[in-house]
């Protein structure tokens, strides 16, 4: 059976896949922009998004964007790929405008905003990849545990066998407990590069499971774990008591 931290693990693994390819666009976008000329006039053009010079101009930071960041984005119109990437103000002026000196300086600006981005997100991802590694060194031992010990009923089983399943039991639950908290203190940081980008790991949870059957996946699995292991408790402790 797959455990939600099992499809946590994939989930992540194929994000961090989307956002390697996403960075390699953007780094490759970054340098063709930085190839192309730009269009000023004496009128000081050079000093707005929008120059004089007429859309076909910008046909070179477009077609840089089709051919490197649009095929990373999901299908949709090229302007509304510009809008969502790199600004509704730039989108405009590609498409009104010649690439003027603030027009090509803008892009830059924004293209590098959204690599710093983009490396956070990144970095956040890794983390939460060694997080839920963290969480399956210790789920997988205890399901195993659980699955293993169900085998032998508990009549079947002598007073000092009883009472070293019921010490492994209290192990496991502090396990969970300790996963639990390391959880927590996980979803409480914030990741950052260089200062220009930060983000919240509990706002990447949302992000990532939006549409799992469960909001947390580690916490709500080590929480079951533990109720099951606190019932399996109870029960051993019932049969000790009888024994006595």
């Amino acid at each position: 059976m797959t455990t939600h931290v099992e499809r946590a693990r994939t989930r992540v693994a194929r994000e961090r896949e989307e956002v390697g390819a996403k960075r390699e666009a953007y780094d490759r976008f970054r340098s063709r922009v930085e190839s192309i000329p730009s269009q000023t006039t004496a009128t000081g053009a050079g000093d707005t998004l929008v120059s004089s010079s007429g859309g076909t101009a910008a046909r070179p930071i477009r077609e840089a964007f089709t051919g490197t960041i649009a095929p990373t984005c999901e299908d949709r119109p090229t302007d509304e790929l510009l809008a969502a990437e790199l600004s509704e103000e730039i989108a405009t002026a590609l498409a009104t405008g010649g690439a003027s000196t603030a027009l090509c300086r803008a892009v830059r600006s924004e293209t590098d905003q959204r690599r710093a981005e983009l490396a956070a997100m990144d970095r956040a991802l890794d983390a939460e990849a060694k997080s839920l590694a963290r969480a399956t060194e210790t789920v997988e031992p205890v399901r195993e545990w659980l699955i293993e010990e169900n085998e032998t009923p508990l009549s079947a089983r002598g007073f000092e066998e009883l009472r070293t399943c019921h010490e492994r039991l209290a192990e496991l639950r502090a396990d969970c407990d300790a996963l639990v908290a390391d959880r927590q203190d996980q979803l409480g940081r914030t990741t950052g590069v260089g200062g220009r980008a930060g983000l919240r790991h509990r706002d990447l949870q949302c992000y990532l499971y939006e549409g799992f059957p469960v909001d947390h996946p580690v916490l709500v699995t080590a929480t079951r774990l533990d109720g099951l292991c606190a019932e399996c408790q109870r029960a051993v402790r019932d049969h000790l008591v009888r024994r006595v």
